[in-house]
């Protein structure tokens, strides 16, 4: 029993340190649709402080939330400040889902960001 209460004890403490890497990713920015042009994207990365995060790898799959237009790929560049910046060529506004994959020290997590793109 003791030990059952040592492995249950070791596991709820690496848990607690698993979950002081979270990072929180927010489109920064006002994405637009403009035919045949591409458009940046903006996140901001920030830890469960609030601090920004630099030096994570940065990709994501966009889709429309109600429409079929497949997946599109982006790779976002470090922009030093905790902000990340890609561009890409969208075939329309409107609701867009983004299945973000971060990666920091070999480590990779996936987010979901959802985001509006205005019509410019």
């Amino acid at each position: 029993m003791k030990r059952f209460i040592l492995v249950i004890g070791l596991l709820l403490l690496v848990a607690a340190g698993c979950g002081s890497d979270d990072i929180s990713l927010e489109v920064e920015n006002d994405p637009y649709y403009k035919e045949g042009e591409p458009t940046e994207i903006v996140l901001e990365a920030v830890d469960d402080s609030g601090e920004a995060v630099t030096g994570l790898a940065i990709t994501g799959e966009l889709e429309m939330e109600k429409m079929d237009h497949g997946t599109i790929t982006v790779s976002f560049d470090d922009n030093g400040d905790g902000t990340y910046a890609g561009e890409v060529l969208l075939p329309m506004g409107g609701e867009w889902i983004m299945s973000a994959t971060v990666e920091k020290d070999g480590k990779e997590k996936e987010q979901i960001v959802r985001f509006q793109v205005s019509e410019g």
